[in-house]
Order: C-alpha cells, then sequence, then structure tokens
C-alpha cells in the first residue's frame, strides 16, 4: 500500500509540475506587434525551472525504486513505470518549449 502512495504523489507532483510550466491561456486578440530583436551569435543559456527539475529527480527516484520491487503488483508496477517514462518525457518536451520561448 506505501508503494501506491508514493507512485501517486510522484504522479500527482509531475502533472503539477508540467501544468506550471505551460503559459496560462489569453485573449485571442491580436495584441501590439513586439519590436524584432536584434540577432543573437549564440544560444540563450537554458533558463532555471526548478519545480521541473524536482519533478524530474522525484520520478526518477520512483522509477529506481519501482525497479527494484520484489513483487510485480498484478502489472501495476509495470503500468506505473510506463506512466513515469511518460510524465518524464512531458517535462523534457515542457523545458525544450520553455528554453526556445
Amino acid at each position: 500500500m506505501m508503494i501506491v502512495k508514493k507512485i501517486t504523489t510522484v504522479l500527482a507532483l509531475a502533472a503539477f509540475a508540467a501544468a506550471l510550466s505551460f503559459p496560462a491561456a489569453t485573449s485571442a486578440e491580436p495584441g501590439p506587434t513586439p519590436a524584432k530583436a536584434p540577432a543573437v551569435t549564440s544560444p540563450a543559456p537554458p533558463m532555471p525551472h526548478p519545480e521541473i527539475d524536482d519533478a524530474m529527480r522525484l520520478l526518477n527516484e520512483a522509477q529506481d525504486h519501482l525497479s527494484h520491487a520484489a513483487h510485480d503488483f498484478g502489472g501495476h508496477r509495470t503500468k506505473a513505470m510506463d506512466h513515469i517514462s511518460k510524465a518524464q518525457e512531458e517535462l523534457r518536451a515542457a523545458l525544450a518549449y520553455a528554453n526556445s520561448h
């Protein structure tokens, strides 16, 4: 029962971190056109996103714990590990999006 609670907590944190990484919806009305930025010779360093970094760390820990679990729990352990992998993919995509804008 304890492992199910940990998995639920980690997945909830991952979903929360993913939700925080996307901007809020805005009006469909066009706003003023921003001025064109000067050309940049080197890419900007990635922005820090401590919430996503923490979520990735927790997901990695959960994946490690589950990979060493003594039981399969009727296939639910494997499903949870698949969900963790998908959450990790989403967080990587969120970071790529954030760093490209």
